[in-house]
């Protein structure tokens, strides 16, 4: 037998079993645990636990908290999964909300009704001006990273099943509405900015749904004007350490799109423009090569271009819509003409098709009329015959 049973008191047993060998050092490690009950019942604890051991679901006990184990995923498991900028946002809920609240608390005394706790908090007081609550799409973010966390504790046999599974107060959050441009919304719009700087990054994403960091990265090299498509290439992202370039996060965000005719049009005269203003100014080429840098070569910041987009966009009467939602738009216009929505999928860079359709589903008025009709004629022409 791998362990044995001995008296300590009356009432009272201690297991000692292997759990094999230590990787790191060769060196057999050795449990001791101690029981109270009969000795059969201590036996038949032991025999648990062996058999937990040779079906790989034994947990050793230890005294790690949440916030340790927290910092050791954000150290050595998340960079791995996540962009720098996600990375940045990991960090900052682990240290304003989870290690707060939660954080001494032992991983495996961490409980459905603790974490239940938690989240009420997080509702009535969460604010760290103590204003008040937390909204609920916060909410919702910190309780997808502590899932993933203690996931990740499941994994590394810290914890045997993840707490979140007792959780009765999961936060939900209402789908927000899409905000969308019509035509004569978007005809406004760029008649505004023709001539501005904005115009072109604006007809750009209006025309192919790409996203603010895609067209800010967008170089030309990236452009095949005689083809009519481009390729999504590199992102731009910006963090507390600055403003750089990397992939895009998947392989269907890496993509290609093919381009209207008035938009290759454009994109042509601004090519020609941009040189002969740089030739003016006394620069070079840009040392990135973008499409839409600022009037110096560089690259544009992200968030400073949201905010001179919101001015101008309210500036052309429609501020109720961001520079993202110019990707909605696009997106939209493209599945009411009746685009398949593989294609449209594609062309947005979403994981698969069904993430279109969950977004942008409830923006297809009619659909359920014109599946009524469908039906409709081939009833009539079944009766008829």
């Amino acid at each position: 037998m791998r362990g044995n049973i001995t008296r300590r008191g009356k009432g009272s047993w201690r297991l000692k079993f292997d759990l094999g060998t230590d990787p790191a050092t060769g060196k057999r490690l050795t449990q001791y645990v101690t029981v109270r009950g009969t000795k059969k019942e201590a036996e038949a604890e032991l025999n648990k636990r062996l058999n937990q051991i040779d079906e790989g679901t034994f947990v050793e006990k230890t005294a790690t908290s949440v916030e340790e184990y927290a910092r050791h995923w954000l150290k050595a498991i998340a960079p791995s999964k996540a962009a720098a900028k996600t990375l940045e946002r990991y960090g900052e809920i682990v240290d304003q909300h989870i290690v707060p609240q939660i954080g001494r608390v032992a991983l495996q005394k961490l409980d459905g009704a603790r974490i239940d706790e938690f989240y009420a908090h997080l509702r009535i007081n969460g604010r760290r001006d103590g204003k008040g609550g937390l909204a609920p799409q916060t909410v919702q973010h910190i309780h997808r990273l502590l899932s993933q966390i203690l996931s990740s504790a499941v994994k590394a046999r810290k914890v045997r099943q993840s707490p979140m599974q007792a959780v009765q107060t999961t936060p939900k959050v209402r789908r927000e509405e899409i905000q969308v441009l019509d035509d004569a919304e978007l005809v406004g719009l760029l008649k505004y900015l023709k001539g501005r700087s904005l115009y072109m990054p604006v007809m750009l994403a209006a025309s192919t749904g790409m996203r603010r960091g895609e067209v800010l990265a967008l170089r030309w090299k990236d452009i095949d004007l005689d083809r009519a498509s481009l390729q999504v290439a590199q992102v731009v992202e910006q963090t507390k350490a600055g403003i750089s370039l990397k992939e895009p996060k998947t392989d269907r965000s890496r993509r290609t799109i093919a381009l209207p005719v008035r938009l290759v049009v454009e994109l042509r005269r601004h090519r020609k423009e941009e040189a002969e203003t740089r030739l003016k100014l006394g620069l070079g080429k840009s040392d990135h090569d973008l499409a839409f840098p600022t009037w110096d070569g560089q690259m544009r910041s992200p968030r400073p271009f949201s905010k001179e987009f919101a001015r101008e966009a309210a500036a052309a009467g429609v501020a109720h819509v961001t520079f993202h939602g110019l990707r909605h738009t696009h997106i939209t216009h493209l599945l009411r003409s009746g685009v398949p929505v593989h294609v449209v999928s594609a062309r947005a860079g979403h994981a698969n098709p069904s993430v279109t359709l969950n977004i942008y589903a409830h923006l297809l008025p009619g659909q359920q009329e014109g599946a009524a009709a469908v039906v409709d004629a081939a009833l009539t022409a079944a009766l008829q015959e």
